[in-house]
């Protein structure tokens, strides 16, 4: 894997960042980019099939003997590299689903070591139940084949699925903008103090990774004086969290009102925009900050962008300890064992965390 194509850094750390530093390994599209495997006539279908589709875009596909229809029949999609630089192309092309159309007859190793590759960067793969074979010199016929192409998908996380991505979204909003209402007079209050205390918008709004890489706009109300990025410089020698993860507990460049929001939490309230906006869950891995930097190299970490980031998570309520690598192994505990049971018990216990007030400065 080439860590050089990343560009990622721990959830805490400044409160401005230059969203021009977002690298190319993200974006701020929703569309499901697809790396076809193999360059068959599946590959051609399935080509054909997403021009169709809006929300699905065939980003290039994986050459498995160098014999491609692809090139002949549908040259608008790219031939990026052969099956060992499918971890690679996953990362730099932002992939975030694998469509296998290789033969049938392919070997039973290969398509296991694809699955493995998919399943460790927490992506769905994707292929046709039955395929009816198009005549690829008549385009019509081929395009009212591939109308009856039916599509399973392996590893899709189960929070994906319905009913479930609508049960948790149905919570999400209900949660979210009870929460918002009940919430206007903190809201007004925190407004005031912070406009009283020091100069520069209430809100701030910040370049965050989140459901299959796509990169959106949080909120948080302003804690750091408005240069607060360009004064990182002179206090990265007080950083005292470990691994990638950037925290201060008496930065500097921290308002006076600024460390009270933090310190109670308060400061993350905003972000009940971002669930009813649909890029954030209630529950869910913190949404990680995109920094100009070279950090994230364990691919295992990339399953937490296989759900949507949350307000609340593990991390949270079990100590909020400042380790990059304790914070992204314990959004891996909460990938792969989600329930709908699971994200009411971390609710429960969020309150009381925030009371409590560990490790939250």
């Amino acid at each position: 894997m080439n860590s050089a194509s990343l560009m990622i850094l721990a959830s805490t750390g400044p409160d401005t960042v230059n969203s021009n530093r977002v690298e190319s390994a993200f974006s701020g599209t929703r569309s499901t980019r697809v790396l076809l495997v193999g360059t068959g006539r599946s590959a051609v279908s399935a080509a054909v099939a997403a021009r169709k589709d809006s929300a699905r875009l065939i980003v290039g596909a994986l050459d498995q003997d160098g014999q491609s229809d692809l090139a002949t029949w549908c040259p608008e999609v790219p031939l990026l590299g052969g099956m060992q630089d499918l971890a690679e192309i996953i990362l730099n092309y932002r992939i975030n689903e694998v469509q296998l159309t290789l033969p049938l007859e392919s070997p039973l190793n290969r398509l296991a070591d694809l699955q493995a590759s998919a399943t460790e960067f927490g992506i769905p793969i994707s292929f046709c139940v039955k395929e009816h074979a198009p005549r690829v010199a008549e385009r019509d016929e081929r395009d009212e084949s591939v109308s009856r192409v039916r599509m399973k998908c392996l590893n899709r996380h189960a929070a994906s699925e319905m009913p479930w991505r609508f049960l948790k979204r149905v919570v999400d909003v209900a949660l979210g903008a009870l929460a918002l209402v009940c919430l206007v007079p903190l809201f007004a209050a925190v407004a005031v103090a912070i406009k009283l205390t020091s100069d520069g918008p209430v809100f701030f709004k910040q370049p965050r990774v989140g459901l299959g890489r796509s990169v959106f706009q949080m909120y948080k109300f302003r804690t750091m004086v408005v240069n607060a990025e360009a004064l990182r410089r002179q206090v990265e020698s007080m950083n005292e969290a470990k691994g990638i993860s950037f925290k201060i507990i008496n930065d500097p460049r921290v308002t006076k009102i600024g460390s009270f929001l933090r310190r109670t939490s308060i400061d993350e309230l905003p972000q009940l925009f971002n669930v009813l906006l649909g890029d954030m869950s209630m529950v869910g891995p913190r949404p990680i900050p995109v920094w100009v930097a070279e950090q994230l190299g364990d691919t295992r970490f990339f399953r937490r962008f296989s759900v949507l980031p949350g307000m609340s998570g593990l991390w949270q309520v079990e100590g909020r300890q400042q380790d990059f690598d304790l914070m992204a192994t314990k959004d891996l505990k909460y990938v792969d064992g989600w329930s709908m049971g699971l994200d009411f018990r971390i609710l429960a216990f969020t309150f009381p965390a925030v009371l409590k007030g560990v490790n939250a400065h």
